[in-house]
């Protein structure tokens, strides 16, 4: 990735600087830069220089998928600089609307995640607004916090933000998160509070070193002699396995057993709770400052890593928008046969890959749809197979339009459920695939108001919740007590939290299930699916 001349590296750096002093508001909150002049250059221009110039040394393909988060170090530039790029340089010249940076914090013990109280962070190379939208939706939650000492002087967010700004298409908003201290349990409820926010639009960054070894982080496992270089990569692959494993409780358990020296090893633990199932880690670059400095008594590790995600289907299926504020009929049963072809397609997609062909029948599929599909709704879509459960996704709120969400859904039930491995083709034909419509959630004052078989049931407390739908009860012969005891512990809180402090909404859903492929529905002014179609809406 190299050939770009001196001289408009030093134009674009005089531009940038020249835009800084112009974007200062008097009254912005910002975190200003504490690092530079020491860890990097505190001049715009060889600031910029400097970071093009690891850029210009680093050769790389266009990945084959999406990049959907990197790692990289840490330290300042003279020691992981190169490897730092050989991350960043993955996402040169790419565009997106937010980054989130998750970071270890070294000066201030605190639980749970921090995040400063500020509205930019700022670099020689200008400031960099926060996603006010995102933090705010963050700090809603009890276990985030703005420890103002743990931000003062942190160098683990500061140091990535200029081979940010120098990698990524300009108008991208950050929210830089300090991951505090959790228990093991909490990592998944921490997740589901992040995965909202870490869409296809979205670059998560995870700010860490590996290895700190030496009296001067009083880590010191073993002698220094002439085997400590092996010995230091040993530890550190032990971390790195459960990364490529995308492991998250194994890298903690080996940091418990070892005692190793990686800062940030609960935002890696962080990211690995919160990947797609489909997500791909691999490692790119591995280097130790002892190599470098020749100090093998006093040497830190350096990693970088870089996870792609073939994504979803936001490249298709999205000739309709959503349509608010509008009075829209009741769900009817052709209106759930129409859906469920959607969620065979958004199936079929995510099995059997994407082609021109499924490409076209969910377009036109969707631009035949009935106006009020096209409203915006919660919605879920379970995959049984054999009476066992195989995949469900979907969300309460109503986020987007009706089929949109069951498409989606469809997709991210057979390819990225956690719980699951990915659908094969092999299992298509076995499939039941079931559809819920939701409607908004109310909140209820007590839980004698529930109506177990006929509503839905969500129940939260503090970062805690979970959700059934419906049918659960129905299906388990689940009293109104079973229920909600049941739903307590699925949301790792004890069997009677539902009696004393926790809060419930009620939402309810209209279903429609059966088995792979849908039987074809006509459409009013389009033709039937042709006979030998697998899924339920093609049109011509």
């Amino acid at each position: 990735m190299g050939g770009r001349g001196r001289l408009a590296r030093t134009l674009g750096a005089l531009i940038v600087a020249c835009l800084s002093v112009h974007q200062a508001v008097a009254d912005e909150r910002v975190r200003e830069a504490a690092l530079a002049g020491a860890w990097y250059p505190g001049d715009a221009q060889q600031l910029a220089e400097y970071v093009d110039g690891l850029f210009d040394a680093v050769e790389v393909s266009p990945p084959e998928a999406p990049v959907r988060a990197l790692i990289a170090p840490h330290a300042g530039y003279l020691y992981s600089g190169k490897t730092a790029a050989e991350a960043f340089a993955r996402v040169k010249g790419s565009t997106y609307a937010r980054v989130i940076v998750l970071a270890p914090s070294h000066r201030s013990g605190f639980r749970g995640l921090s995040i400063a109280d500020v509205e930019a962070y700022e670099t020689p190379l200008g400031r960099i607004p926060l996603d006010a939208t995102a933090v705010n939706e963050l700090r809603k939650s009890d276990l985030v916090t703005a420890d103002p000492i743990a931000h003062a002087r942190e160098h683990a967010i500061e140091i990535e933000l200029p081979l940010l700004q120098r990698a990524l298409a300009p108008g991208w908003q950050l929210v830089p998160v300090l991951v505090g201290e959790l228990e093991a349990e909490e990592y998944p409820a921490v997740a589901d509070l992040l995965r909202p926010l870490a869409d296809e639009s979205t670059l998560v960054v995870v700010s860490s070193d590996f290895t700190h070894y030496g009296p001067r982080f009083d880590f010191t496992p073993f002698p220094l002699d002439e085997g400590t270089p092996d010995k230091i990569r040993g530890l550190d692959n032990q971390i790195i396995e459960r990364i490529l494993a995308a492991d998250g409780p194994g890298l903690l358990d080996v940091q418990a057993q070892t005692g190793i020296t990686v800062c940030g090893y609960r935002p890696l633990a962080l990211l690995l709770h919160l990947l797609p199932a489909d997500a791909r880690i691999e490692q790119i670059a591995y280097a130790i400052s002892g190599e470098l400095t020749g100090d093998w008594g006093s040497s830190v590790s350096y990693v970088g890593m870089v996870v792609t995600s073939p994504g979803s289907l936001d490249a298709i299926g999205g000739a309709v928008e959503p349509e608010q504020g509008a009075t829209d009929p009741p769900i009817d049963e052709v209106d759930l046969r129409l859906l469920h072809g959607l969620a065979v397609l958004g199936v079929e997609y995510a099995v059997l890959g994407p082609s021109e062909e499924r490409t076209s029948d969910i377009r036109r599929a969707v631009e035949a749809l009935p106006h009020h599909l096209r409203a915006q709704a919660g919605a879920f879509v379970t995959l049984w197979r054999e009476g066992h459960l195989r995949g469900c996704m979907g969300y309460l709120e109503p986020r987007q339009a009706l089929y949109r969400a069951v498409l989606e859904n469809g997709f991210s039930a057979a390819y990225k459920d956690m719980r699951f491995r990915p659908v094969e083709p092999a299992e298509l034909a076995d499939l039941q695939i079931e559809v819920s419509a939701l409607s908004p959630p109310r909140a209820i004052e007590s839980y004698e108001e529930l109506r177990v078989e006929e509503q839905g049931v969500i129940l939260r407390m503090g970062i805690r919740e979970a959700l059934y739908l419906p049918e659960v009860a129905r299906r388990e012969g689940w009293t109104r007590e079973e229920t909600l005891s049941h739903l307590a512990r699925k949301a790792g809180l004890p069997a009677d939290a539902w009696r004393d402090g926790a809060s419930l909404e009620v939402f309810s859903s209209t279903k429609y299930s059966a088995p792979y492929p849908a039987t074809s529905v006509r459409l009013e002014g389009a033709a039937a699916a042709a006979p030998d179609r697998r899924t339920s809406i093609t049109l011509e």
